[in-house]
């Protein structure tokens, strides 16, 4: 049975300042989504006393979008900072868990001046050029950590931002690459693209070169709810499968949640664009299913 740590409300200087030496804080973003790069960040705070512009800061998944995005421009305006990034093909070939030191070696040379020691977050030891020490839920306890899981979220949010420009089906504005609803009816609809990561499931399963089910799928704008008979449930995940009529046409997708399987409806327009919640079924949105198979959500689309 796993320690459980008795975290601090918030994180502290406790760990930098137990140490002779400067010192930084690593921390990285990025090791469980299904694209993009793993990012990286090491940030060496000043050594005095701990500014008050970085009062509440916290580990960057407990604070809002606007709250990172103002503490990232200050952590860079009053610390040494460093970023570095390991590529999809970098986390394919030497798999994510090296990817990911590979990632934090480069955030700590790209720091302006070497520091004594390195306080890391969670398990892993990075091959650094100092004195390293691993904090489990370091982002809770270290406020240098702290300071570079909000550079590191920061600055793969902005970079999945980007990537979303031109690839704009898989909802990158929105879950940055991570295994949303939306971002497995992308997969879906359009298959794995140049960013996503081949040795991810499920984009070494379902849409791997050697999977052909999803290909005869279809998309298409439909007036009305009449699906042709037999409805079938294509399961994308454990708590998520995408239903189709007779003529593998798109209808919607069930859901799991803890009140059970709900239907929730899809449309397309005429220029083959997404509707959530729209479509020909777009009344049974939302409809709670008792059993996912295709049997029972043919009775709840035709209202019987």
């Amino acid at each position: 049975m796993a320690e459980k740590l008795d975290l601090p409300r918030w994180p502290t200087l406790h760990y930098e300042r137990r140490l002779d030496g400067s010192v930084c804080g690593v921390d990285e973003a990025g090791m469980a989504p299904l694209a993009g790069p793993v990012v990286a960040a090491a940030v060496r705070l000043p050594s005095t006393s701990k500014p008050s512009a970085l009062r509440g800061l916290n580990d960057s998944k407990l604070l809002s979008r606007e709250q990172r995005e103002r503490f990232f421009d200050v952590i860079r305006e009053i610390a040494d900072v460093g970023v570095g990034l390991a590529s999809v093909d970098e986390i394919d070939t030497l798999n994510i868990y090296h990817a990911n030191l590979r990632a934090m070696r480069r955030a700590f040379d790209a720091l302006s001046e070497r520091p004594a020691y390195a306080l890391v977050d969670g398990r892993a030891r990075p091959d650094l050029s100092c004195d390293v020490e691993t904090l489990v839920k370091g982002d809770r306890r270290s406020l240098s950590i702290a300071a570079a899981s909000v550079i590191a979220k920061v600055t793969r949010d902005r970079l999945m931002h980007e990537l979303a420009l031109d690839f704009p089906d898989y909802g990158w504005d929105r879950n940055v690459g991570y295994p949303t609803e939306a971002h497995y009816l992308g997969l879906l609809r359009k298959g794995p693209c140049e960013h996503h990561r081949r040795s991810f499931a499920p984009v070494n399963t379902i849409f791997s070169p050697m999977a052909s089910a999803w290909r005869r799928f279809r998309f298409v704008a439909l007036k009305r709810c009449e699906p042709v008979d037999p409805i079938e449930l294509f399961i994308l995940r454990s708590d998520l499968q995408a239903v189709f009529d007779g003529l593998d046409r798109h209808l919607g997708m069930l859901k799991k949640s803890r009140g059970g399987w709900v239907f929730q409806a899809v449309g397309y327009d005429a220029e083959g664009s997404l509707v959530p919640g729209g479509g020909p079924c777009a009344e049974r949105h939302g409809a709670p299913v008792d059993q996912p198979t295709g049997a029972v959500v043919e009775r709840l689309l035709r209202g019987t």
